[in-house]
């Protein structure tokens, strides 16, 4: 597309989003919320920033990390609002993409809450209305008993693209146990990295539809995603055994079969981490501890999203940039709120965040 094409094209949206991130929390302020005392302290912190308005309608019932998770949903499914609003509309579906990612966890929060029997409003907090479940959904998906799940996943927008007969065209096999997992809360608990595979299936092949440099780039990171997920899903199977791992990896990633295998041959974390430095040019030494490792991919990962943002211009992959950085953003917040809570050192802290 030409220069002046893409101008009339992008010019608003882009301009949109630059300003939009220009109102991300700055690292200076992340390190004064980990400085803070309290998590009381951390939401009048938060009042003086773009999450004032989240907080005043919910303050009445939720106090400490979980009007904090609260804020920080609100204020994602605020901003997946506005990007969807100023998207052209032939890019609306690489955005909607990338939302199926939010929308299984979403689904994946309520099976585990049903499972436990909690109510809706228990888990309200972890929960976020965007990637194609409204509130109204997750509250009719949280009353509902197994033999109306399915019916109530089926009718929501993420439904209707999750469970589409057209889906299972590209691996039936798949398609039967991921079908299968939205009729009743334990197949669906039991089928967990069955839809985590899927999912990335889905939205792989939604994005492989759209041309461009960034949208390639952007399936380069949800294959580094994948391979991330698989490094972590080895190291924490490998005392149950290799079939055990076979079952519960998600392929579509970058590794091949037999760069998974020497991951799961190795002794420990530590050669772990001296092999996958081959494939994750950016990863940050690491100690010895799965923690350290998981952090190290995050931030390893996160950089790349911040490259891909940066280098994109007059493109859709400026508004798919905005919606990972967001994502950090509200991560970070969870992560400080849930260490102030556990009493965590504030050198701890700070070393969980993915500051981008």
């Amino acid at each position: 597309m030409k220069l002046e094409s893409r101008a009339l094209k992008y010019g608003y949206s882009n301009a949109r989003v630059k300003a939009m991130k220009g109102l991300l929390l700055k690292p200076a302020v992340l390190d004064d919320l980990i400085r803070c005392g309290s998590i009381e302290a951390m939401i009048e912190l938060l009042q003086r920033t773009t999450y004032k308005g989240h907080f005043a309608d919910e303050s009445v019932r939720y106090t400490g990390s979980e009007l904090i998770e609260i804020a920080a949903s609100r204020s994602f499914a605020e901003t997946v609002d506005k990007l969807l609003r100023i998207t052209p509309e032939s890019d609306k579906d690489v955005l909607q993409a990338l939302l199926l990612k939010y929308g299984i966890l979403n689904l994946k929060t309520m099976m585990h809450a049903k499972k436990l029997g909690k109510e809706y409003e228990e888990v309200r907090p972890y929960l976020f209305p965007s990637g194609g479940l409204t509130e109204d959904d997750m509250k009719r998906i949280m009353k509902s008993d197994d033999r109306g799940l399915y019916r109530e996943i089926k009718r929501t927008r993420l439904g209707s693209h999750i469970l589409a007969p057209a889906t299972a065209s590209f691996n039936k096999r798949m398609w039967s146990e991921y079908n299968k997992a939205m009729h009743s809360v334990d197949a669906f608990l039991k089928a967990e990295s069955v839809i985590d595979a899927y999912v990335y299936l889905l939205m792989d092949r939604a994005l492989a539809e759209s041309e461009g440099m960034d949208v390639a780039q952007m399936r380069r990171i949800i294959k580094k995603e994948i391979d991330a997920k698989n490094i972590l899903i080895i190291e924490r199977l490998k005392k149950h055994g290799k079939k055990r791992i076979q079952e519960q990896l998600i392929y579509g990633g970058t590794f091949s079969s037999a760069f998974l295998n020497r991951i799961v041959e190795s002794k420990d974390v530590a050669q772990t981490v001296a092999l996958v430095k081959q494939k994750f040019r950016s990863l940050e030494s690491t100690g010895e501890r799965l923690s350290d490792l998981e952090i190290a991919l995050e931030k390893s990962i996160a950089s790349q999203k911040t490259v891909s943002f940066h280098k994109a211009m007059l493109s859709v992959g400026v508004i798919m940039g905005l919606l990972l950085l967001k994502e950090e953003e509200i991560n970070n917040l969870r992560k400080i709120a849930k260490g102030k809570e556990f009493g965590m050192p504030e050198k701890e802290i700070r070393e969980m965040l993915v500051v981008v």
